[in-house]
């Protein structure tokens, strides 16, 4: 069986007034706010292209195909 260390735990406890949250200027946020902006952009292209793309097949041929998850109506 291999043998077990035992190491004494490491001392992880912040020292007071060490972290702090100070407010940001205006010009600290141009990065954040940019990045939004951006993301915010693509998702709206991405969306518009999976919006406007053309079916595979006509909507003639669509209606009228039985789809393996659909159940045919009985009577």
């Amino acid at each position: 069986m291999a043998k077990s260390r035992t190491t004494p735990p490491r001392l992880t406890t912040r020292l007071d007034g060490y972290v702090y949250r100070r407010s940001l200027d205006r010009a600290e946020l141009i990065p954040a706010i940019g990045a939004g902006i951006v993301t915010g952009l693509a998702a709206f292209y991405v969306t518009r292209l999976f919006l406007q793309r053309t079916p595979l097949l006509p909507e003639e041929r669509r209606l009228g195909k039985h789809h393996a998850g659909e159940r045919r109506p009985t009577g």
